[in-house]
């Protein structure tokens, strides 16, 4: 059985020649691609509950990994993300009320509707808004405040 790489080569360069990258740098893509892959799974309720369910959310070695994996918010990496839900879970992951509740399967199939609610409708046409100017007001002159020539 042929084996896919799990990273894909760089593109050639104009020569045809093609690059190689260094052990560093092809370790440094790999992890790249794992952690953005496991940020991303954090979009599914059902993903969610089976950490609950394999106690990962009470190790707190694993609470801290959630909480360093916090800089997908930074410009330079939130422009990969696909599914931006995963950052809310992000967050919402590391307050105790939230992981217990994760273990309701009523809970869970909230979240899933309320996302499938979401992407069924996020594209719906919107009412355009009006834009509210007001009329610019004369400046008004009071009676006897006339300037005076001198």
């Amino acid at each position: 059985m042929q084996q896919f790489p799990t990273v894909l080569p760089p593109p050639p360069l104009p020569d045809g020649t093609v690059p190689t990258r260094t052990p560093e740098k092809h370790a440094n893509l790999v992890r790249f691609q794992s952690e953005l892959e496991f940020v991303q799974c954090l979009a599914n309720p059902l993903y969610l509950h089976e950490l609950h369910v394999q106690k990962y959310l009470d190790d707190p070695a694993f609470l801290e990994y959630l909480k360093y994996l916090d800089y997908w918010r930074k410009p330079e990496y939130v422009r990969f993300i696909i599914y931006p839900t995963c950052l809310s879970y992000l967050t919402l992951l590391l307050t105790p009320t939230f992981r217990a509740m994760l273990g309701d399967m009523g809970f869970i199939g909230e979240l899933m509707r309320i996302g499938t609610r979401h992407h069924e409708t996020w594209r719906a046409e919107k009412e355009p808004v009006e834009a509210k100017t007001e009329p610019v007001e004369q400046a008004e002159t009071k009676p006897g405040a006339e300037q005076k020539e001198a």
